[in-house]
């Protein structure tokens, strides 16, 4: 098989499962792992992916950002999924951490509906507004300048709030998620917030659906850090499972803990 073609059908397998391994690379084509390098060299400089350790994922494209109310309903049934998924890792009692956005209503909601007693630090309104009146929630709502596009909080009153406090867990919802880029964003107010909600907790959550992984978006949170854990739903390929593996990322989905 010529190069060329070897590498149409590697870019085929990058458009369908989102990322590749270097092992199943030498496997399906039977040649040595140096070709398959050079390969991925060659379309990583053809801007068709981006290496990674132990093979490569797809060339990741830019999440368009919408309004709050309609990212609530896009992919709802993944986000109550991954909402689901995240509870487990909460025990009766703890203090927690929750973050704004689309994500954050589903958890919110699968908070109010799987515990009795918690303490929960958000800076969204809508997560106060879901789980405020629950009568044995302790909830704890970092105000400051309000930003009504995302019915949330923000500024040095609430990052003064939140460096105060402790937090056992944390839960942030990010719009993308890659290896290259690592954890990303939209808004540099909310973003300050997020990394605050990261620094005063001893446990970091990413909640993101799997249609956010390998995307990109306008501001790094962080890098993909083996101490962190990744919560999405059951959508996201065998192929970049693999690949958070080789990188030692935890990524959780389905039944998994």
């Amino acid at each position: 098989m010529l190069a060329n073609e070897r590498q149409n059908k590697i870019h085929e397998m990058l458009i369908k499962n989102g990322a590749v391994t270097t092992n199943d690379l030498v496997k399906k084509f039977r040649v040595s792992i140096e070709t398959v390098r050079r390969d991925l060299l060659f379309m990583e400089q053809s801007k068709l992916l981006k290496r990674v350790h132990g093979g490569a994922v797809k060339a990741g494209e830019m999440i368009v950002l919408n309004k709050l109310d309609a990212r609530v309903e896009e992919n709802r049934d993944k986000k109550r999924e991954l909402s689901e998924i995240a509870v487990k890792f909460i025990n009766e009692g703890d203090i927690i951490g929750v973050d704004a956005g689309s994500t954050a209503i589903l958890f919110a909601e699968a908070l109010k509906e799987n515990f009795s007693s918690l303490t929960v630090i958000t800076h969204s309104l809508d997560v106060f507004e879901i789980i405020g009146k629950h009568r044995n929630f302790n909830v704890i709502l970092c105000g400051g300048h309000f930003m009504k596009e995302e019915n949330s909080f923000y500024g040095r009153l609430a990052l003064d709030t939140v460096k105060n406090l402790h937090m056992q867990k944390c839960f942030v919802c990010p719009s993308a998620v890659s290896l290259k880029f690592g954890v990303c964003d939209y808004n540099q107010e909310l973003v300050q917030i997020q990394q605050k909600f990261m620094e005063c907790s001893d446990e970091v959550f990413f909640l993101a659906d799997s249609g956010k992984f390998e995307k990109n978006a306008l501001l790094k949170l962080c890098d993909m850090k083996p101490e962190h854990t990744y919560i999405t739903d059951g959508g996201l390929s065998a192929e970049l499972k693999n690949i958070y593996k080789e990188n030692q990322i935890k990524v959780v989905t389905g039944e998994e803990k």
